[in-house]
C-alpha cells in the first residue's frame, strides 16, 4: 500500500467512524437527554455554575482496577497502591445507570484496569445498550476466553479500542508486559468472525498505537494491517508519560479551562468518584456514589469548590486535587 491508498483508505475509515458515531448519537437521542445537553453547556459555557443542574454527559465507570498486564507508565501495571483492587458488581452499575442514564450519551467502561476481567462486564453493556447509551471499551485483549467473542457481539457494545503498539512480539511486550501479539490478534479475529457469524456491527473496532521511540519504525508497516488484522481503522497516539502523575508535573500541551467538572465525571470499581480520570490515588477523590448516590456527591461541596477553583482560581479547600492543573497548566 502506497501513501496515496493509505491516504484514502484512512479517510474512508474517518468517515466511517464519524457517521457511525453520529447515527447512533442521533439515534439514541431523546428529549431529556438533549434538553439536559443544552442545559449542562449553558452552564459551561456561559455560565459557569459552582452547582451543576443536570447530570453528566458522559461518564467513566471502572468494571476493574485490576489488570493482566504491567505497563510500566500505568499506575496498575506498577503496583501502586494508591487506589483499592476490585470488581464492580452488577447491582451496583445498574444502580448508577438507573440515577443517570436518562441523561447520559455515552459511557466509558474502562479506566484503570482491565474491563474484561469483571465476567459481568457484558451484562454492564447490554444494560447501557437497552438504556439508549453509547457503551466504549478500552481492552488489551490478552483476558479472552472461548466463547468471549460471542458475549461482546452479542452485548451491542459500541465501540471496542484494542491497545496495540507494535506489529512484531519483541516491539509490542516492551511496554505491554506480560502480552502477547498472537493472543490480541486472534481475539480480533474471533471478534469480526462473530460479528459476519450474527450479521450484527456492534463492535466497530479501533486500533489504539501509542507511537513510543521503540515502536516508531513500525508505525509505516501498521498502517497497511489494518483491515487484514480485523480493524476498522487505526489511531496513533503520542505517549503522554507516566499515567496518574500527570496533574503533578508541567503539562506539555494546555487547555485554557476544564470542562470536566461540568459534563463528565468518573465512578470507580467501589462507588468511588473522582473529579477526572488523569490522577490516581483514591484519596483526593470527591465521595462515593454507591453509599451516596450519584447525584448527591455531584453537587457535593468538594465539586463545587473545584469549579469555584477553574473558574476563580480560587478557593477554600486547599487539598483538592484541582490545585495542580491551576499550577501546571490543564493539560490537552
Amino acid at each position: 500500500m502506497n501513501f496515496v491508498e493509505y491516504y484514502k483508505a484512512a479517510r474512508k475509515a474517518t468517515a466511517k467512524f464519524i457517521f457511525w458515531e453520529l447515527y447512533w448519537t442521533v439515534r439514541f437521542l431523546s428529549l431529556k437527554k438533549f434538553l439536559n445537553l443544552i442545559l449542562i453547556f449553558y452552564q459551561d459555557h456561559l455560565r459557569r455554575s459552582f452547582e451543576v443542574r443536570g447530570f453528566p454527559v458522559k461518564l467513566t465507570i471502572d468494571p476493574t482496577a485490576n489488570c493482566n498486564l504491567h505497563c510500566p507508565l500505568c499506575p496498575t501495571g506498577q503496583g501502586n497502591k494508591g487506589r483499592k483492587k476490585g470488581l464492580m458488581k452488577l447491582t451496583d452499575f445498574k444502580k448508577i445507570i438507573d440515577e443517570t442514564g436518562d441523561f447520559l450519551l455515552e459511557v466509558d467502561l474502562f479506566n484503570w484496569g482491565e474491563p474484561l476481567l469483571n465476567k459481568e462486564v457484558f451484562k454492564m453493556i447490554s444494560y447501557t445498550h437497552k438504556k439508549k447509551i453509547k457503551a466504549r471499551i478500552s481492552s488489551n485483549l490478552n483476558f479472552f476466553p472461548s466463547g468471549f467473542e460471542k458475549e461482546l457481539v452479542k452485548s451491542k457494545l459500541h465501540h471496542l479500542v484494542v491497545s496495540l503498539d507494535g506489529i512484531s512480539q519483541e516491539t509490542y511486550s516492551q511496554y505491554r508486559v506480560g502480552g502477547s501479539l498472537p493472543k490480541v490478534l486472534d481475539s480480533v479475529k474471533k471478534i469480526a468472525l462473530e460479528k459476519k457469524r450474527q450479521s450484527s456491527p456492534f463492535p466497530f473496532i479501533t486500533w489504539q498505537f501509542i507511537v513510543m521511540k521503540h515502536n516508531e519504525h513500525e508505525v509505516k508497516e501498521a498502517k497497511k494491517l489494518v483491515k487484514e488484522w480485523g480493524f476498522d481503522r487505526i489511531v496513533f497516539q503520542r505517549n503522554r508519560g507516566d499515567m496518574g502523575k500527570e496533574l503533578f508535573k508541567k503539562a506539555k500541551k494546555q487547555l485554557k479551562t476544564c470542562h470536566f467538572l461540568w459534563n463528565q465525571s468518573v465512578i470507580n470499581w467501589n462507588g468511588s468518584v473522582s473529579p477526572c480520570c488523569l490522577y490516581y490515588d483514591e484519596k483526593y477523590d470527591f465521595g462515593n456514589a454507591f453509599n451516596d448516590g450519584f447525584a448527591e456527591v455531584w453537587n457535593n461541596q468538594r465539586y463545587k469548590e473545584a469549579r469555584r477553583l477553574v473558574t476563580e482560581k480560587k478557593c477554600n479547600d486547599k487539598n483538592l486535587i484541582c490545585w495542580n492543573c491551576i499550577k501546571n497548566g490543564f493539560p490537552d
